[in-house]
């Protein structure tokens, strides 16, 4: 059946069952819901304007969505990791990386760490894996011993640890104690040009505080697993190679070079020939 409604500038108004419903431009069900009404979808309509809570079945089943809401154990969540949850469902993208990393981070006892990881990722471009950790970098010396005490080792299958409550919390004390991650912008203001960087997978339960200086591009944890080392300067992973890869097994940089200049000669020498 259809229900009656009042498109009020950025507003949709719509009566389900005599109660009202507004709908502003900044709900993201906001073009959805217009769309519906242009189609005389109803169901579509009553679905947007008012959902039903959907118990998402990944992880321990903890995490359910209604609408532009999100809860953990009933207790609803708000923040950048929620938003991007809610735009990846509803366009209908995997979102089981993003749910186990929020089973994980809710398993975290720090507030801070909890309200403040998920941006650093986004702001880092710093990738989630399947199982919901995440993956960082880390500057250490050409024996993969850390640069500030050349103590622990962080050769590629090794884990660091150490105890929680001995990594220091506080954003404010820029430079203390814990085990440092950082993202890409981070890497050129510590450990010189003989050191070598490797990636590191993290736990969002581990992770203990976001230092605010170098525009909060570092991190402290209590335990990482060193699964590689950064073969290339960051800003040409997993690009260069592609690009050379792409056309065959054997070519490289310098042929390819040839190639397209000798594509373009071709190329200016037909038009010449046109004209």
């Amino acid at each position: 059946m259809a229900f009656p409604y009042l498109i009020q500038g950025k507003n949709i108004v719509v009566i389900i069952d005599n109660q009202p419903y507004t709908v502003t431009s900044t709900h993201i069900g906001y073009e959805k819901l217009k769309q519906a009404i242009r189609d005389n979808d109803w169901d579509t309509v009553k679905q947007v304007v008012d959902p039903a809570k959907e118990i998402l079945a990944y992880g321990a089943g903890h995490v359910a969505i209604q609408g532009s809401k999100v809860f953990y154990k009933e207790r609803e969540m708000a923040g950048v990791l929620t938003s991007r949850l809610i735009e990846m469902y509803q366009d209908g993208f995997p979102v089981e990386p993003l749910i186990l990393f929020m089973e994980n981070l809710m398993q975290n006892p720090s507030k801070r760490a909890v309200e403040e990881l998920y941006g650093f990722l986004e702001k880092g471009n710093l990738p989630l894996t399947p199982d919901g950790h995440f993956l960082a970098y880390k500057k250490v010396r050409q024996d993969f011993l850390d640069i500030h005490s050349g103590t622990m080792s962080n050769a590629p299958g090794n884990v660091v640890e150490m105890e929680r409550n001995a990594v220091d919390d506080d954003q404010n004390r820029t430079c203390s104690t814990g085990l440092h991650f950082c993202s890409k912008e981070y890497l050129n203001h510590f450990g010189g040009h003989d050191s070598r960087t490797v990636i590191l997978k993290i736990n969002p339960a581990d992770v203990v505080s976001i230092p605010a200086d170098y525009n909060a591009t570092k991190g402290r944890t209590c335990r990482y697993e060193v699964i590689g080392e950064l073969g290339v300067h960051p800003d040409e992973a997993f690009i260069a190679p592609v690009q050379t890869e792409a056309v065959s097994d054997t070519a490289t940089a310098d042929l390819i070079r040839v190639a397209v200049e000798a594509a373009v000669k071709a190329a200016l020498a037909a038009q010449a020939d046109n004209k």
